[in-house]
């Protein structure tokens, strides 16, 4: 196959004057490796209509929901259809599919004064996905998205596929962790809700009621079958720290405490988990790293109160030691030497990767392989117009600051040895492939079509426990 290299500019900000024309720009700056990811998530979701039957009829129920509710999405999404040269139902499949696969097993947490040095306020992001995503998103997955009329923020994503708003021009802070569910209804997926409060909020109040109003539906991950919606973390420039938990029918603020700090990971902890659904151990043995990670959080939030700042996060965020004070209710009572749980670790590894396969369990091997790696790290400071961005795992990768203020249109006095996106985030040299996009599937598309879709199968069936 005849390959070439090419220079891609990697292009931190992208500024449209109405949602066509940021779909349209959103495919012009999308570089080669981006584009074949789409246009081959639209294969695939068009050729096996039978395996994804219900991941389609979901699809076409919310597309027809977002025609009568709000049709914004919808239009920007046809500006992207034409510089894709993609049907707009093809490219609405591939972008409802794409986010479908993300299920992000993340530990967060936010702290305001007293718990920060300097006056500071923060909130941060262990972003934990499955590895390929790195293919995806590369090493420079935030973009600032200016649309006229509304407010610039600064995502995480993928301009062609998604974004999830981190930090607007009013300081609004956001970062966020998947939950299952089993409440679910017809509603704005928590990426459209997200992306609403970005563009038009300015403090957590305004964030609170647009997630709020709704109506919310969550996402049928396809990686383990699982209705997931996302609890959300906000701080804003006069210190409102709040944790939004929520399903389709529930939805529940809960505010920081005198204290300033708040830790969130992938279960409810605040919002009546029998009202959403939000699965315990008893349920789903995989939600035990959950219980572990938060449980250390916390216990490490209130040993660093008072001296939180960039040196000591990096310190909790790069952070290898289980915690299960908060599983001994459901039997899981042991020392943190002792077995690890799966997914335990706030910096997230594989640990037990190794252990599954050695016991033939391929199937939990690949589900600690896809949850447990943290891809990116990143603490949101609103009031310096701040994001630490580490590229890989904390514990092995160095945090630069990265200065958002002038490209929001809302520049402050940039902290000591902060870098521009763009000295970050500069061109880079791709190999292009041509030639690889046929009409039929070659073997190995094939094969990796069927294994991936016996996985997902294998991981639905057991995934949850029968309630007694």
């Amino acid at each position: 196959m005849d390959t070439e290299q090419r220079e891609e500019a990697v292009i931190p900000e992208i500024h449209a004057g109405s949602r066509f024309e940021m779909g349209a720009l959103a495919a012009s700056h999308s570089g080669h490796a981006i584009k074949a990811v789409v246009r081959e998530l639209s294969r695939w979701a068009r050729r096996s209509p039978a395996r994804l039957e219900e991941f389609m009829r979901r699809a076409r129920d919310h597309e027809r929901f977002l025609r009568a509710a709000d049709r914004s999405s919808l239009v920007e999404l046809e500006g992207l259809s034409g510089g894709l040269s993609l049907s707009f139902e093809d490219l609405y499949h591939t972008r409802f599919l794409a986010e479908s696969i993300i299920a992000p097993q993340c530990t967060n947490f936010g702290a305001v004064p007293p718990a920060t040095t300097e006056d500071d306020v923060l909130v941060s992001w262990n972003f934990d996905v499955p590895p390929y995503f790195r293919l995806i998103l590369g090493r420079s997955p935030l973009y600032v998205r200016d649309i006229d009329g509304t407010i610039p923020h600064v995502c995480l994503g993928v301009p062609a596929l998604f974004g999830i708003g981190i930090l607007n021009a009013e300081g609004l802070s956001c970062v966020v962790n998947a939950v299952g569910v089993t409440d679910d209804g017809e509603g704005f997926t928590q990426f459209e809700l997200n992306n609403k409060a970005m563009e038009s909020c300015s403090t957590v109040d305004g964030a609170a009621e647009v997630f709020e109003t709704g109506p919310r539906q969550a996402i049928k991950a396809m990686t383990t079958g699982m209705l997931l919606n996302w609890n959300t973390l906000w701080v804003d420039k006069g210190a409102d720290l709040s944790l939004f938990e929520s399903s389709h029918n529930h939805f529940h603020r809960q505010r920081a405490a005198e204290d300033g700090l708040m830790a969130s990971a992938n279960h409810h902890q605040f919002l009546d988990r029998g009202m959403s659904g939000s699965v315990d151990p008893t349920m789903q043995e995989l939600i035990a790293g959950s219980y572990s990670r938060l449980a250390r959080m916390w216990a490490l939030l209130r040993q660093y109160h008072g001296s939180i700042e960039p040196l000591t996060v990096k310190s909790i965020v790069s952070d290898h030691i289980p915690d299960y004070s908060l599983l001994k209710e459901f039997g899981i009572d042991r020392e943190w030497w002792e077995e690890m749980v799966d997914d335990a670790t706030i910096c997230a590894h594989a640990w037990n990767a190794g252990k599954h396969l050695r016991a033939g369990d391929i199937g939990g091997a690949f589900m600690e392989s896809s949850f447990s790696t943290t891809v990116y790290s990143l603490q949101v400071h609103p009031r310096s117009m701040t994001v630490w961005f580490t590229n890989g795992r904390p514990c092995r990768n160095i945090a630069r600051p990265l200065y958002y203020g002038d490209l929001l249109g809302a520049p402050v006095e940039p902290k000591p040895l902060a870098l521009t996106p763009e000295h970050v985030f500069n061109s880079r040299s791709v190999r292009v492939r041509k030639g690889i996009f046929r009409r039929g599937m070659v073997p190995w598309e094939s094969a990796f079509d069927k294994a991936w879709m016996v996985l997902t199968r294998t991981m639905e069936k057991p995934n949850f426990k029968k309630r007694s």
